[in-house]
């Protein structure tokens, strides 16, 4: 169960856009099937495949916005948000050879606050400067909090205008992690060391370049949406961990609702 849960909740950690437009329904509701691939970790060239129903939801209020996240307008502008994000890992699986001996890595789950601020805009597009900050716990057998992330990010939006209309977003920016999440992820110790896998201790900073392409559409009475994001290594104080063989990672995720109601 653990897995469906943080697939879905990768699934809609990117909002596919904050601005608010009106003539949409305050309310949808719906059951549906999401696909999601991702690799074991970060930085492993071995992924993982799943299916997993889960429940729609978007609700449109005046100060509150349920919509690909959770969305509060605290402040008297459109330019400035306020906004709940996260993020999921799935397990990772017993087979994955470059931790073989390893501890197991635990489901994980980071959600945080998002500052955003509308740099510009037009008719129907608009660029927004979004900082993210996400505490990280892990779920399983040594359930705990596991670090933090800082993922600020320049992004463009374009929203839904009417209701059928696609909502698409692309983002770019890069990641931070302190010293606990890096070691969760990507310390060796020494009882670890093989010859094949050389002892490692993380350092805080810069941990990749992250660029992610969010898109969703109504048709019908269903729900299309989905992501594709990629996660660039390079020049990142993690690259040397023995654990990273893969300095570039692909996740995409597809997602198919029925909606039941939308008033």
């Amino acid at each position: 169960m653990n897995k469906y849960l943080l697939a879905l909740s990768l699934l809609f950690s990117f909002s596919a856009g904050a601005d608010h437009v009106p003539g949409h329904a305050k309310l949808e509701w719906g059951v549906g099937v999401v696909m999601l691939h991702t690799p074991d970790y970060i930085g492993s060239t071995y992924s993982q495949t799943v299916f997993a129903p889960f429940p729609y939801l978007k609700y449109r209020g005046e100060r509150l916005r349920i919509d690909d996240g959770v969305e509060a307008r605290l402040f008297n502008t459109p330019d400035l948000l306020l906004s709940i994000s996260g993020n999921g890992t799935l397990p990772g699986p017993d087979d994955n050879p470059t931790r073989e001996g390893m501890d197991k890595l635990d489901a994980g789950i980071e959600f945080g606050p998002s500052l955003e601020y509308r740099l510009t805009h037009d008719d129907s597009t608009s660029v927004w400067l979004e900082i993210p900050l996400r505490l990280a716990f892990s779920i399983g057998q040594q359930s705990g909090y596991v670090g933090q992330i800082l993922n600020p990010k320049i992004a463009w939006r374009k929203p839904a205008k009417s209701k059928f209309d696609w909502k698409l977003r692309v983002a770019g920016g890069p990641v931070f992690a302190d010293q606990n999440f890096n070691s969760y992820y990507y310390d060796v110790q020494e009882n670890e060391v093989t010859s094949q896998r050389a002892a490692f201790s993380s350092e805080q900073g810069y941990t990749g370049f992250r660029t992610e392409f969010t898109y969703s559409k109504r048709i019908g009475k269903y729900w299309l949406g989905g992501f594709i994001r990629n996660d660039n290594l390079n020049n990142s104080v993690i690259r040397d961990s023995p654990l990273v063989s893969e300095t570039s990672n692909w996740t995409a995720g597809i997602a198919l609702a029925w909606v039941l109601s939308d008033r």
